[in-house]
């Protein structure tokens, strides 16, 4: 990049934009991820981070507060978007500026630890301390594979809801859901609206069903329907169903759900995408490989304040982890640490003497939610100079996670 200072090179600024400016950085936003225009609104000027070249913007950052279950607790976090680089002033490290100057902001402020994005690539995001902490699923089956193994007793009953006068109902299954996940995002009413129950596409019906048992809802679906894209035909049925979200606290309120969307008989495939990775359904069904399901990566984490975020959790095992941690990007993180972790709580301090095991900051990531345990880890290389057997054992039992990690967000 051109010195400033020198005459006839770019004058570079890394700021928030002003008010003033937020239309040009909402504008370019859009058109550089190919997002509609009207999906960039709600973002205040103070949560943004961009460059500006010659009073011009080029990168574009923003950062939504929002919180996140971790292994149980709600932790804030900053919720990256808003992510993108005029073609024009590419390849000149200013998204590398964007990203160590909001990482700078947070480590003085001291209110989140955690930041969290949802990828185009994960090699973009790797290069700054990113790691993928969940997994989502997507299944694609014929309604008439929708057969249950074990059928179970369903007391309760299914009943179409209204969105206008009982957006609640849907408000309070995912908050009682989500009280010991792990991963999933405390959603604002914009986060429905431009997602779950957000307006289907043209030709599309929207459907929102309940399952209750004494009046009590224990679960949801919420669905489109219509044509299938490019006229597609399969078995005479000409339609599509897709789930924009779906959850279930019994398994006769899956059963329930899943029953009704196998009973479309015009409808060729039902496509669920992001089911939890301890999804029962696979488990109920007398054929589960007709789900197709596949697999991908979810979100991706970067512990910013390593020694901020690791207490944050809570731990299954009493033990003493001592760990050398490698961070070029975050140098306030790298060095000897000691976590002690117990039932009641925990507790990180520096350290001095030998430590188990040396990993990098993207691995203590994956660790921290659950993504991976640290014998899964050992297995892929990611940690280094394991003093020995025991050191995993004592590693995989603390770190342990009730869920695991599972983000259901279409986007933030």
């Amino acid at each position: 990049m051109a010195d400033p200072t020198t005459p006839g090179s770019p004058r570079v600024e890394v700021r928030s934009a002003t008010a003033e400016e937020m239309p040009s950085v909402a504008a370019q936003a859009s058109r550089q991820l190919g997002i509609p225009p009207a999906s960039f609104g709600g973002m205040t000027p103070e949560w943004t981070t961009c460059v500006f070249v010659d009073g011009e913007v080029a990168t574009t950052y923003a950062a939504w507060p929002l919180q996140i279950r971790f292994n149980g607790p709600a932790v804030p976090i900053q919720g990256v978007t808003w992510v993108s680089t005029h073609p024009a002033h590419r390849r000149r490290g200013y998204l590398r500026m964007v990203a160590r100057h909001h990482f700078e902001q947070m480590r003085e402020r001291r209110q989140e630890a955690i930041a969290a994005l949802h990828p185009a690539w994960m090699a973009i995001y790797g290069r700054y301390g990113y790691a993928s902490i969940t997994t989502r699923t997507t299944y694609t089956v014929a309604p008439r594979d929708i057969q249950w193994r074990h059928p179970v007793e369903v007391p309760g009953r299914v009943r179409e809801v209204d969105l206008a006068t009982e957006f609640g109902l849907l408000v309070e299954v995912y908050r009682r859901y989500r009280e010991e996940r792990n991963g999933l995002v405390h959603r604002g009413r914009a986060m429905w609206d431009s997602g779950p129950t957000a307006t289907p596409p043209p030709g599309q019906q929207q459907v929102v069903l309940a399952y209750e048992e004494d009046g009590d809802p224990v679960g949801y679906v919420v669905y489109h329907h219509g044509p299938m894209p490019g006229n597609r035909e399969r078995a005479g049925a000409g339609q599509s169903l897709e789930v924009t979200d779906m959850f279930a606290m019994t398994p006769a309120a899956h059963q329930a759900l899943w029953s009704v969307l196998g009973g479309y008989d015009n409808v060729a495939e039902i496509r669920r995408p992001n089911a939890s990775p301890d999804d029962p359904l696979p488990h109920m069904l007398v054929e589960p490989r007709m789900l197709n399901a596949r697999t991908a990566d979810g979100i991706m984490a970067r512990l910013v304040n390593v020694e901020d975020a690791l207490p944050l959790r809570p731990y299954s095992a009493k033990a003493d982890l001592r760990f050398e941690l490698v961070d070029s990007f975050c140098e306030w993180n790298a060095g000897k640490w000691t976590l002690s972790t117990s039932l009641g709580g925990s507790d990180i301090s520096r350290e001095d003497g030998p430590v188990d095991l040396r990993l990098g900051v993207d691995t203590l990531a994956q660790l921290a939610f659950g993504r991976l345990s640290a014998t899964q880890a050992a297995a892929a290389g990611l940690l280094e100079d394991v003093r020995d057997a025991a050191v995993l054992d004592r590693w995989d039992a603390a770190f342990r996670t009730k869920y695991p990690p599972h983000e259901a967000e279409h986007t933030w």
